[in-house]
Order: structure tokens, then C-alpha cells, then sequence
């Protein structure tokens, strides 16, 4: 049996809307020997277009170790060709006729796409396997008179008809040895070439958390759901500009990293960006030192920017956009300004850029976003958001023109963590996560001294006779300008040797981290104490609880006092 990605069930092939490709789809399934690779519905988007190679899809991508890959298009029904007009058509069962692309010039493009896609590879330029055969065919599976369709562009052996779907495996190799037989400086793909076609047009990945331990049932199920999430991208994978929404916990962070890595590991320059600096630095600590990707937060890129500007000739670009924006904002004008005025000095463009927790990106800054793409105008750009998350009442408006694409199921939380900050949700309908945890946590008392002594005590408990690391704990502030006092009521206080204290720091195995709501907006914990609601106003603060809230994988504790517990969590509903 052939090896087919994806590989479809009875069931998934007698959904496709296109039978023909369900018939060629079991052919080459059921005929092909295993040292086959076949893959189904494979679209891309490349770095650069050019005549030959464009942005497209192939039905079917036929590759094997010693004689190269197929491009072969599918069309079904009947089919006519008028040489007058050079248009095709085909032939429904009633004997009308519908007006289709040109079937050889599809597979002829998909042939050079599909080459260009591999050379885009890094992989690919090491492994060095030089010229290999390439080559492009039709297969018609509901006609069997093959000698009306031979034409000086398509001859025989380039055809595939009903009677070849008895024969597969004899109409595959004659066909890819028409095409090796007319180039004898091929070399063959190799299995380590086969690996890299794999890996530019079936990417196989393995999702992990965004922080290394986890509550192990609890996590099992969060991973698998991410997992599925994931294939929003080979869905949109074919398209440039794409924009993404989704509520708390639908993976967008997850989805940002893996889209910036994909196109990374595809020869694109990437830029992986956000506004919050703590979530850059987590991002950053992610990806590692992936080839081709650069992360930083969206104010690190501009004092890089600025600094590099500066030490490559005397302009002071930052200088120039004071003068210009004098009296505005530093951050949110002249900033953003700077970086534009930068690409005078600094040729460095990126081929994509990939942008997490958009809804905190202000109207100036897609400007110089924008530009710093190597084409303005095709270059990838995703942008990730939640406006709901935006407490920093930053513009929502993105240079894109698509409706976003919705993500509707919650991967992070529990269903009872779910309910609770999906309260002070609005949009489309998010589904919970259908695991199920523990309820929301109360740690009440009336003043905050008596507060700190007990939420202290608790996690003193958690990591001595529960044994829960360190770096799975974060106590998160509210209210971000009192966070100092919160702060000095909590770090006098031991923690069981040899985790300690940090403060708006890096996590490590043996700290727990203190932080506030804002600052930890885009990252998660297995647990969380939401803490510093007391001298807030809660029904202005509706975003606050819904990023607190959500911040938590598996447990949350909701600190203060009992008035202020019952009025963020409608415990009777989340009790049951």
C-alpha cells in the first residue's frame, strides 16, 4: 500500500466533493507499493513568484526515492478541448458543459512550484541531492478513450483514464520514467529527500506546552487539543494575509510560534513580534535559535532599529521623529516613527512577519510593520488576536482585508476555569474544553496582610506536601499600580527551600513568580492566584478578570475578600 498523507478514511473520501479524486485517492492507496509517498490536496505559498513557479495546489503529489515526483491533476466527468479557444471543459452527466482551468498547464506549474518550494528549504540546500526528475501528468478517472486527448503538449504516457486505476503502480512508473528518460543527469530523491518533501508539504509536528511541567492528566488532554487546533494553519496555509481571532486559551499563541517556525524552516526571513515584552522573551526562550527567525517584542525591534541606524551613519532617526511628532507620545508615536524612518539606513526587510496579540498594536504601528516586509503587498503577514484581551485599549483595525478566521474551542483550561472568565466574554461563541477540573478556588479574608498570610501558607503546602514545582505557581496582581505593596507583603514570607521569590522575572524550576495581570497577558500556568482585586473597580475591570481568570491551565485562587470572591465568580453556577 502506498504511503498517503493525510491518510483519509472510507468515510472522509465519501464526503470529498470531487469523486474523482476519492477513485485515484483508494487507487493509489491500495496498488502503489509502500516505497511510494503520495499526498493529497497539497497547496503552498512561496517566498518569490515567477513565471514557472506561483503560489498554488496540486491534487496529488506522487513522490518516490529513486525516480523523483509527479505532479498529477484531477478532473472528473467528461472532457473537451477546443483548439480554436485553447479552453477546456468538462462534461457532466447530462452532457452540459462547464468551462475549467487548463488541466496540463496546473500540473505543468505545480511541477515548478513544487521544486521551487524544496530549494526555498534550508534543509533541502544541505542535503544537496542536485537535479532531480520532476515531472507533471492529468488523470481523467471517468473516461477510458484516451486518443481523443493526445496532444503535442500531452502525450499517452501522461494520461491517466478509468483502465488505469486497475494498473496504478504501471501507469505511476511509466509515467515518472517518461520523465527521468529525458534527463539522465537526475540523481534520485533519496530517503532523506523524501523526508524533506515530507517535511515542506505534510510538516509533522509534536505541540508542546508553552511552560515544561504540567498537571500530567490534565495536560495530556490540553495537548491534544492543541494538536488539533494546529491544523488551522494547513488550512490556511495557501494564503498571505491572514488575520486570526480567538478567546482566551484557543491556542493563538501556539499557532503564532508554529506559523512563524513553518515559515522559517521554509527559507521565509520571519519576524515573530507582540507588544508585551514578559510574552516576547517567553516566545523568544521558545523558538530558541531557529534559523531564519528573528522574535522580539514590537519595542525591541524599534530600539534595535534605532540604535542600528545610529551607529551606521550620524542620523539619530529617534531624534528626527521628536521633532517631527513633538509632544506626542514616546512609545506610541515617535517610536513607531523612528522605525519607519530606519529603513533609509537599514535595508534588512523581512519575507514575513508573524504578529501574537494584535489587538495591543496601536493604528501607528502597522505602518512600519508593513514596510519592513520585503513586498508590500504579498509578503505573509498573520496577525493573532483577542479583543477581548485588550486592556490596553490599544486599535483593533488590521491591514488586512479578509474577515478574520474564528478559533472556537478553548485548549487551555479546565471547563470550570473556562466558565468563570468566559463570563466577561464577548464574540463569537468559544466551546469549552470538555475537561473537566477542579472549581474556582476562594482564599478570603479581609485585610491584605491576612490575605498574604493565607495565600503564602498555601502554596508553602502546594510545593512541601504536594510536591507541585515552583515554576507552575504565579501569583498575579490586578491592580498594577499598587503592585509594589502586594509584592512586599508576599517576599518577606520563606518559601520551602530551594524555590524563592521573582519578581516580574524570568521563570525558573525552582521560583515562584509574582506579576501583574497586564505584564502576564499571552503566557499561562498550571496554577494561579489572582490577587490585588480589592481596590479595583470590578465592573470596569471586566478585562482584567478575563485575562487573570484565563492565565490558569488546571487551578485558580481568587484572593481578597468575600464580597469581592462572590462578585467575580457566580458561585453557585460554578460550585455545581
Amino acid at each position: 500500500m502506498g504511503q498517503m498523507i493525510p491518510d483519509l478514511s472510507e468515510q472522509q473520501l465519501e464526503q470529498l466533493e470531487s469523486a474523482a479524486e476519492a477513485k485515484l485517492y483508494r487507487a493509489f492507496r491500495d496498488l502503489l507499493p509502500e516505497e511510494y509517498v503520495v499526498l493529497f490536496q497539497v497547496n503552498w505559498i512561496l517566498r518569490k513568484e515567477d513565471d514557472q513557479a506561483r503560489d498554488g495546489e496540486a491534487d496529488f503529489l506522487v513522490a518516490h526515492p529513486e525516480y523523483g515526483y509527479l505532479c498529477v491533476e484531477v478532473k472528473g466527468g467528461g472532457v473537451s478541448f477546443d483548439g480554436n479557444t485553447g479552453r477546456w471543459y468538462s462534461i457532466d452527466r447530462h452532457n452540459v458543459k462547464h468551462e475549467i482551468k487548463n488541466p496540463v498547464q496546473q500540473a505543468l506549474r505545480a511541477k515548478y512550484s513544487v521544486l521551487t518550494k524544496l530549494r526555498e528549504n534550508p534543509r533541502w540546500g544541505r542535503y544537496g541531492p542536485g537535479r532531480i526528475a520532476c515531472g507533471h501528468a492529468v488523470f481523467f478517472p471517468d473516461v477510458n478513450d484516451v486518443g481523443p486527448i493526445i496532444r503535442a503538449d500531452l502525450p499517452e504516457c501522461l494520461i491517466g483514464v478509468a483502465d488505469n486505476l486497475k494498473n496504478i503502480e504501471e501507469w505511476t512508473s511509466v509515467t515518472l520514467e517518461y520523465w527521468s528518460s529525458n534527463d539522465n543527469k537526475t540523481a534520485p530523491v533519496g530517503l532523506q529527500g523524501m523526508d524533506i518533501i515530507r517535511n515542506t508539504f505534510a510538516h509533522s509536528f509534536a505541540v508542546f506546552p508553552l511552560i515544561s511541567a504540567q498537571l500530567r492528566d490534565q495536560e495530556e488532554q490540553h495537548l491534544r487539543l492543541t494538536q488539533n487546533q494546529i491544523h488551522v494553519l494547513d488550512i490556511l496555509r495557501s494564503q498571505r494575509r491572514v488575520s486570526i481571532s480567538g478567546g482566551a486559551g484557543t491556542g493563538k499563541t501556539v499557532l503564532a510560534v508554529e506559523k512563524a517556525k513553518r515559515l522559517a524552516s521554509e527559507g521565509f526571513e520571519t519576524l515573530l513580534t507582540c507588544y508585551n515584552r514578559p510574552l516576547a522573551d517567553h516566545l523568544s526562550s521558545v523558538c530558541g535559535d531557529v534559523e531564519n527567525l528573528d522574535v522580539m517584542s514590537f519595542h525591541q525591534l524599534c530600539y534595535s532599529r534605532v540604535k542600528a541606524a545610529g551607529e551606521q551613519t550620524s542620523r539619530d532617526v529617534l531624534e528626527e521623529a521628536k521633532q517631527t511628532y513633538s509632544g506626542m507620545d514616546l512609545f506610541d508615536v515617535q517610536y513607531p516613527a523612528a522605525l519607519a524612518y530606519s529603513l533609509d539606513i537599514i535595508s534588512k526587510q523581512y519575507d514575513a512577519i508573524v504578529c501574537d496579540e494584535g489587538q495591543d498594536f496601536r493604528e501607528e504601528y502597522w505602518f512600519p510593520i508593513e514596510v519592513l516586509l520585503a513586498d508590500y503587498e504579498t509578503s505573509p503577514l498573520y496577525i493573532f488576536f483577542d479583543d477581548n484581551q485588550n486592556i490596553y485599549s490599544r486599535a483593533s483595525s488590521f491591514p488586512i482585508k479578509n474577515a478574520p478566521y474564528p478559533l472556537l474551542t478553548n485548549c487551555r483550561n479546565t471547563d470550570q476555569i473556562h466558565d468563570a472568565a468566559y463570563q466577561y466574554y464577548e464574540g463569537d461563541p468559544v466551546a469549552p474544553p470538555g475537561i473537566s477540573g477542579e472549581k474556582i478556588r476562594f482564599i478570603e479574608a479581609q485585610s491584605h496582610d491576612a490575605q498574604a498570610a493565607n495565600l503564602h501558607s498555601k502554596i508553602v503546602d502546594l510545593i512541601a506536601k504536594e510536591q507541585v514545582s515552583g515554576d507552575d505557581i504565579v501569583v498575579l496582581i490586578a491592580d498594577g499600580l499598587r503592585k509594589q505593596a502586594y509584592y512586599d507583603e508576599l517576599r518577606g514570607r520563606p518559601l520551602p527551600r530551594p524555590t524563592h521569590w521573582v519578581t516580574e522575572g524570568e521563570r525558573g524550576e525552582e521560583t515562584v513568580l509574582l506579576d501583574t495581570v497586564k505584564r502576564f497577558k499571552g503566557l499561562e500556568s498550571a496554577i494561579v492566584f489572582l490577587w490585588g482585586l480589592d481596590t479595583l473597580d470590578l465592573d470596569r475591570g471586566q478585562e482584567l478578570l478575563y485575562v487573570g481568570l484565563s492565565r490558569a491551565k488546571s487551578v485558580v485562587y481568587v484572593v481578597s475578600t468575600s464580597d469581592v470572591c462572590r462578585s467575580v465568580c457566580d458561585t453557585t453556577k460554578l460550585d455545581a
